[in-house]
């Protein structure tokens, strides 16, 4: 089934702002008229094309300006001749029209540079046509007596200032062909006529008055122009061999310091010909410029030992266009093995081949022979730890087997006397089963010193808020006791198994060798600046300056162990731990006042707040 609803619409018509609209449409309509103006003004003074002309380039710069004062001299000339036949001598028909047409083509050449950018032609056809317009009007303005043939020496100039040379001789000739040419028409012919300037003396004199002034101001500007033109060049050519002159004192410079440096530096071609090596190549490696020039310099230094694999890899980074930074085993010219370091880099032309190399060697013996050095002096230590551990070991597997025998005879004797064993005896057998008894304890301590700070636990993010919760509830205080966490604890990135271990050594310490009837301990973090400060603090006896260093000693205890049953070894592992990791414990305390324990834990270089992911990348990241 299906509803139909007819909705009843009401139509809205927009309101404009038509105050705006007609305000916005006179802001666009002068906007693009602006615009327009801009563009004719670009086209008009070939702007596009002069910038198209290389910065360098000063000569086709100074062509080019040429060329557009010529072409708009030339154009204000002939359309001033062709006003002056048509309205004040009323020459019409063919004449007004052939210097029209000429007119035409002087502009319609220079405005159609902007697209085909010929600048030498389009110079030529400007030449020919201001040539053109005055050979035709030689014909009717006396022929050879034309003033206008002053001219001629301008056009000869701006040929050469404008296409140099060749063409300014060729048009020179065609001038002199010219001037030969009405010589004879006007001489012996009936071709020429005054109907331009008219027959009256007084009219040509003023003709060549004016003409002969406006030629020379014009010959006289491209002289100027030509003097103008020259002195930029010169200065130009002044600064060039200027900037020459420095940059020559500074290859100077660098040529020297290239010789004198104690590292080798070779340069070969595209193909690892060796070109050029510095005095420094001759005092590393012991070859003079003569011995190794024209030869394969990845050959040249290789030996028996030199790692294969790392040559292959320096061809391959080569073959790619890259630099490389190796360390490789060389020979010497007198067949000593030497360690270097060197430094290849490709150097690459205009059109990204490379065309040359630069080889950089520095001599890294003593520093590679101390790496070896290290390198077994921590061999050595690795396995004299091993050898400690499982000596340690041993010797506690050794030494318990006999306590055992020790304790377990006691204990039979005990069994088998039963109460003939009376008085100062049984005493002793006592304490000979207490005596065995620490012996197995001081040997488990010997082994947990030993495993301290080695044992490598998994890294995880933790709040040591939490850890110290935990830590609190292992360590299982009576209802006498109370252990507070004061202040904000920090989240952090680490061996949690560790520091756990340092809470639980110093809170049952604490609580351990506490006097007093209530016991009260605290529990405080700051911020030391790339450290994590934690202090416990409790109100026990405290301890005398002169114990304080003691305290961490392994075995060294403040109470007879007879007085108080403690192996010493329990401090010790704590300062081994925070030291390994980077940080360091303390003791504040006077006797009779409380004792508080100060330790710094190094901080993450992140905010564990943003710690998510792997732990092994978040290794990388953090320590």
């Amino acid at each position: 089934m299906y509803l139909f609803l007819k909705i009843k619409t009401k139509t809205i018509v927009p309101t404009y702002n038509f105050h705006n609209l007609t305000q916005n449409k006179a802001i666009l309509s002068y906007s693009m008229k602006a615009y327009a103006i801009r563009w004719l003004i670009k086209k008009l003074l070939l702007i596009d094309v002069f910038r198209s002309i290389p910065e360098d380039d000063i000569i086709s710069k100074q062509r080019f300006n040429l060329f557009r004062i010529f072409t708009l001299v030339a154009t204000l000339g002939i359309a001033a001749i062709t006003y002056q036949a048509y309205v004040v001598f009323h020459v019409k028909g063919i004449m007004s029209l052939v210097l029209i047409v000429l007119l035409g083509v002087i502009c319609l050449n220079y405005l159609l540079l902007n697209v085909h950018r010929n600048r030498s032609g389009a110079a030529i056809v400007s030449i020919l046509s201001c040539f053109l317009a005055l050979h035709y009007v030689s014909y009717f303005a006396g022929g050879i007596r034309n003033s206008g043939m002053f001219y001629l020496i301008a056009f000869i100039l701006v040929a050469f200032m404008m296409l140099g040379s060749k063409t300014g001789k060729w048009v020179t000739l065609l001038c002199v062909s010219n001037l030969i040419y009405f010589y004879f028409i006007t001489e012996y012919t009936t071709w020429v006529n005054y109907d331009f300037i008219g027959y009256s003396s007084t009219l040509i004199n003023q003709d060549y008055l004016f003409t002969g002034i406006i030629s020379l101001i014009v010959i006289g500007s491209l002289i100027n122009n030509l003097e103008s033109n020259k002195n930029v060049v010169i200065s130009t050519i002044t600064d060039s061999r200027n900037k020459l002159a420095l940059i020559n004192k500074e290859l100077q410079k660098l040529s020297l310091v290239a010789s004198k440096t104690d590292n080798a530096v070779a340069i070969t071609n595209a193909n690892g010909i060796t070109e050029w090596v510095n005095d420094g190549f001759g005092r590393l490696t012991g070859f003079r410029y003569d011995e190794v020039a024209g030869n394969n310099m990845l050959e040249m230094l290789y030996g028996p030992l030199t790692d294969k694999n790392t040559i292959r890899n320096i061809f391959n980074e080569l073959k790619e266009q890259k630099s490389c930074s190796v360390e490789l085993l060389k020979y010497r010219k007198d067949g000593s093995t030497t360690w270097m370091h060197d430094n290849i880099t490709p150097i690459v032309d205009d059109t990204g081949k490379v065309s040359k190399f630069i080889y950089i060697m520095s001599d890294i013996n003593e520093r590679k022979r101390a790496e070896i050095k290290l390198e077994e002096y921590l061999r050595d230590l690795e396995k004299t730890n091993q050898e400690l551990d499982k000596f340690a070991y041993v010797v506690s597997h050794d030494l318990k087997a006999p306590l055992r025998a020790i304790g377990n005879l006691t204990d039979w004797i005990l069994e088998d006397s039963g109460d003939a064993l009376k008085g100062q005896s049984a005493e002793n057998f006592q304490l000979i089963k207490g005596r065995v008894k620490r012996m197995e304890l001081l040997i488990n301590a010997i082994l947990d010193y030993s495993k301290a700070a080695k044992r490598k636990n998994p890294e995880e993010l933790f709040s040591f808020k939490e850890l110290l919760n935990e830590t609190v509830d292992l360590v299982s205080p009576a209802s006498n006791c109370k252990i507070s966490i004061a202040g904000n604890m920090p989240d952090y990135f680490g061996d949690r198994i560790k520091y756990q271990q340092i809470f639980i050594n110093l809170l049952s310490n604490a609580v351990k060798h506490n006097d007093k009837p209530f016991i009260e301990i605290s529990v405080s973090c700051f911020d030391a600046d790339k450290f994590w400060k934690f202090s416990i603090t409790d109100n026990g006896p405290g301890i005398d300056a002169r114990y304080h260093e003691k305290v961490f000693v392994i075995f060294q205890t403040l109470k007879a162990r007879d007085e108080f049953e403690s192996t010493g070894i329990g401090l010790a592992i704590v300062k081994k731990i925070v030291e390994e990791s980077g940080g360091k414990i303390w003791l504040e305390s006077s006797f009779g006042h409380g004792s508080t324990f100060h330790f710094t834990v190094l901080k993450n270089t992140l905010d564990p707040a943003l710690i998510t992911g792997n732990p092994s990348t978040l290794k990388q990241i953090l320590l």
